[in-house]
C-alpha cells in the first residue's frame, strides 16, 4: 500500500508553484476539498474561505487557459499570489490534506476542524449588526402604526409592545457586546420562542372583540375557564415549537446570528 503524504493546504499549494501547471489534478483536488468542507458544514468560516478561494481560482484559471487567455506560467504565478492572500492563509494553514498519486485528495483532520469550529470565538458586534438592529426597530414601529391604523390594536397596548421591543433590543446589544458563547446558545431558542409567541398574540388579539361579543358575560364559568385554558395552551405550544425550531436552526449555523 502506497504511503499517503500529509501536508497543510498551504504547503500543498506552495508545492504546486514549483511544478508545471496540472489543470486536471488541481481541479479535481480543489473540488474534492470544497465538497469535504461543504459536507461538514464548515463553509461558514476560515476553512470554507480558503477552499473556496482555491477552487474558484483553479476553475477560473482552467477556463482561461482553455480559452487561450492565460498561459501556464501566469496560472502558476496566480497560485503564488494566492499564497499571499491573508484570507486564504488562515484556513489553509489549519487544513491538513492527504494526497496520493491517483490523484485523490481528502482532509485528514476534519474531526479536529469540526471541534475547533464548534468552540470558536463568537463573532463581534459589527456595523452591519447595528444597521440590522436599527432596521428591525423601524420595521417594528411601522408594524405597530399599521396595526393601529387598521384598528386591530389599541394605541396604548401597541405602545407597550413597542417599549418592550426597544428595551429587548437594548438588552440584546449590551449582552452581545460581552460576546458570551452561552448568550448565543440561549438566544436562538429564546428568540424564536418570543417570535412565535408574538405571532400568537397577533393572531388572537384581533379576535378578542369578536369572541367577547359572542360570549355572554353571564356564560358559565366552565366555558370561560376553557377559553383561558385554550389561550394558554396555544401560547405555550407556540413557545415550545419556536424554541425547538430555533435550537435546531442555531445548531446548523453554529449559533451565529442571521445577519452574519
Amino acid at each position: 500500500m502506497d504511503r499517503i503524504a500529509t501536508e497543510t493546504l498551504y504547503e500543498m499549494v506552495k508545492e504546486w508553484t514549483i511544478h508545471p501547471w496540472d489543470e486536471v489534478q488541481y481541479k479535481r483536488i480543489s473540488e474534492e476539498l470544497w465538497d469535504s468542507i461543504d459536507a461538514s458544514d464548515l463553509m461558514e468560516g476560515p476553512y470554507g474561505v480558503s477552499v473556496t478561494l482555491l477552487e474558484s481560482y483553479i476553475v477560473d484559471s482552467t477556463e482561461a487557459l482553455q480559452a487561450g487567455q492565460l498561459t501556464e506560467e501566469q496560472a502558476v504565478d496566480g497560485l503564488k499570489k494566492l499564497l499571499e492572500n491573508d484570507d486564504f492563509i488562515v484556513g489553509a494553514r489549519m487544513i491538513e490534506v492527504c494526497v496520493s498519486t491517483n490523484p485523490v485528495c481528502r482532509i485528514s483532520n476534519i474531526d479536529h476542524l469540526l471541534q475547533k469550529s464548534q468552540s470558536r470565538e463568537p463573532l463581534r458586534w459589527t456595523r452591519r449588526m447595528k444597521i440590522a438592529m436599527a432596521m428591525s426597530l423601524v420595521t417594528a414601529l411601522g408594524l405597530y402604526i399599521v396595526m393601529i391604523g387598521l384598528q386591530l390594536w389599541e394605541p396604548i397596548g401597541s405602545l407597550s409592545w413597542l417599549v418592550i421591543t426597544i428595551v429587548s433590543w437594548m438588552l440584546l446589544y449590551l449582552f452581545m457586546k460581552r460576546n458570551s458563547p452561552t448568550f448565543y446558545r440561549v438566544m436562538w431558542p429564546l428568540g424564536h420562542a418570543c417570535i412565535f409567541a408574538m405571532g400568537w398574540f397577533i393572531l388572537v388579539i384581533p379576535l378578542v372583540p369578536i369572541i367577547s361579543s359572542v360570549i355572554s358575560p353571564s356564560l358559565d364559568i366552565t366555558y370561560r375557564f376553557l377559553a383561558v385554558f385554550v389561550f394558554w395552551i396555544g401560547l405555550g405550544s407556540c413557545i415550545v415549537i419556536g424554541g425547538i425550531l430555533g435550537d435546531r436552526l442555531g445548531k446548523k449555523r453554529n449559533y451565529r446570528p442571521y445577519m452574519f
